[in-house]
């Protein structure tokens, strides 16, 4: 599973929370659940990036749950 990107990490991480996210994952390892919670907020962030694009666009876009931050110009 190591990539040329991946790096071993020593860190001390809440196993209850790391167990229920492996469940709502479907992750097989703990590794797994790791790097799959990992690209959801990194995909998340990239949803939010072109909703802030497409609103400066002129295009009518509403943050109905306060979550989107404001782009400096």
């Amino acid at each position: 599973m190591a990539s040329a990107g991946t790096r071993r990490k020593n860190i001390l991480i809440d196993q209850a929370k790391l167990r229920k996210a492996q469940a709502i994952l479907d992750a097989r390892t703990e590794t797994e659940t790791i790097d799959k919670a990992l690209d959801q907020v990194v995909f998340g962030q990239q949803v939010v990036a072109a909703i802030l694009e497409a609103a400066g666009r002129g295009k009518a876009v509403g943050d109905v749950f306060g979550n989107l931050r404001q782009r400096s110009l």
